[in-house]
């Protein structure tokens, strides 16, 4: 059984896309379509989040703007 889900992307967003379907599943029939379950399985598959965890981690994001804590919560990942 199969079932059709349609979304609108950024034109931008959708070539990438398409661009990164075909290098890695190839220029063939199909590749887009074995591309976005690849993409839903695994995104369907993460486990919970654990909101516990991050309660009063963004404590500091009162005292900076948005910008700022994006760039100390990306400096952080490395």
């Amino acid at each position: 059984m199969t079932e059709t889900i349609k979304v609108e992307l950024d034109e931008a967003v959708a070539r990438k896309f398409r661009k990164k379907a075909m290098e890695k599943y190839g220029y063939k029939k199909g590749t887009i379509k074995k591309a976005m379950e690849d993409v839903i399985t695994k995104f369907s598959q993460t486990g919970p989040v654990d909101w516990g965890s991050l309660r009063g981690t963004l404590k500091v994001a009162k005292k900076v703007s948005s910008v700022q804590l994006q760039h100390k919560l990306w400096s952080n990942q490395d």
